[in-house]
């Protein structure tokens, strides 16, 4: 058997084993070796013999026993990336609002001292994280699972291919098993390293817009500013809650485009023209939208300053008083305005260059 047959044989074999269970791997391969060993031995040329085999996909499916596992070898892998992702998302959240919502709740709870407070509170609050946490991990995990469960039975596939009859030539070199014919001049350069989207960029941006979300929906008073007098705590919204029910839809809503983005920049992991293209549209969709929050509906408390001054009373600071003399709704929608469009701005233009510098299609 020549270098090139051994290669051929080789690719079938792993493109096979590959889609197997890893104790079935080894036993399956040595069987195949033998398999193809023999057709060769029996005077067919290799491609002839691996054609007749078939595509190494529907192959490997004479040794899977899909009662045996929920979700194949196949998916596992995805799987699991997808479910920690996922789970960090959730888990991180979610385990904050319930504390913060559970420390609230725990400060009502006892007349005694501050001391004593403190600790009902903490334990109240940890308590209902900690609860809160497990509850919703569960019901990610089962989602999750059910969702690739459903995409093993139906056979659904995360790369878009051609539906072509299968041949030898389609043994490409890369790990996936190309769907091309083969050549040296097919070999892609080797990425540039400032091509390269880092997982843990896209990983704290999706955090920080599902952190920021969860607060939105379930939490927000926890943008306010915080009094004491005496045993008594009091806060100021800086929110319009009045109306939060119109502002909030349209407020998750940009959030959303943005995670959008953020995931499809992370499953992409490279600055390539759809990353671009994604990058361009949600960045113009979250500037209306953000224009619709800040500009179009009342998103402020109107009272703010109000509220501020009359909580501070006569022991209002300098500084305190310069900011609530000079306290404007519009004025600080301008500016938040402003700030996000200069941010969306500069990352659209830096995804643009790199794209267009180092990316690919």
């Amino acid at each position: 058997m020549n270098p090139r047959d051994q290669e051929l044989m080789e690719r079938y074999i792993y493109q096979v084993v590959r889609r197997l269970p890893k104790e079935q791997r080894r036993e399956v391969g040595l069987e195949l070796q033998e398999l193809i060993g023999d057709m060769v031995e029996a005077g067919q040329p290799m491609e002839a013999a691996l054609t007749k085999l078939g595509d190494p996909e529907k192959f490997a499916r004479q040794y899977q026993d899909d009662r045996h596992f929920l979700i194949g070898p196949e998916y596992f892998d995805t799987y699991l990336w997808f479910l920690k992702i996922v789970l960090i998302c959730t888990a991180i959240p979610v385990f904050i609002v319930s504390i913060v919502s559970g420390i609230r709740e725990g400060a009502g709870l006892t007349d005694a001292g501050m001391a004593q407070a403190v600790v009902t509170s903490a334990i109240h609050g940890v308590g209902k994280g900690l609860a809160n946490l497990i509850v919703s991990c569960i019901g990610v995990f089962g989602g999750i699972t059910l969702m690739f469960a459903v995409m093993e039975r139906r056979q659904i596939k995360f790369e878009r291919e051609r539906e072509t009859e299968w041949n030898v030539r389609q043994l490409g070199d890369s790990p996936a098993g190309g769907k091309t014919a083969w050549t040296p001049d097919l070999l892609a350069p080797v990425p540039d390293k400032k091509a390269m989207i880092h997982k843990g960029d896209s990983l704290v941006g999706i955090v920080f817009i599902v952190l920021f979300c969860v607060l939105l929906i379930f939490a927000p008073h926890f943008f306010s500013a915080v009094f004491k007098n005496g045993e008594v705590i009091s806060t100021v919204p800086v929110f319009n809650l009045e109306q939060w029910h119109v502002i909030l839809p349209v407020f998750i809503l940009s959030l959303a485009v943005g995670l959008g983005d953020e995931i499809f920049r992370l499953v992409a992991g490279r600055y390539c023209r759809p990353v671009m293209v994604s990058n361009i549209v949600c960045g113009v969709l979250q500037i209306v939208l953000s224009f619709v929050v800040l500009k179009v509906f009342p998103l402020w408390n109107p009272d703010f300053a109000a509220e501020l001054k009359r909580q501070v009373g006569e022991q209002i600071g300098p500084s305190a008083e310069f900011f609530i003399e000079r306290w404007d709704g519009n004025t600080a929608s301008n500016v938040l305005f402003a700030f996000l469009v200069v941010i969306t701005l500069v990352e659209i233009g830096t995804t643009v260059y790199k794209t267009l510098r180092y990316g690919t299609d």
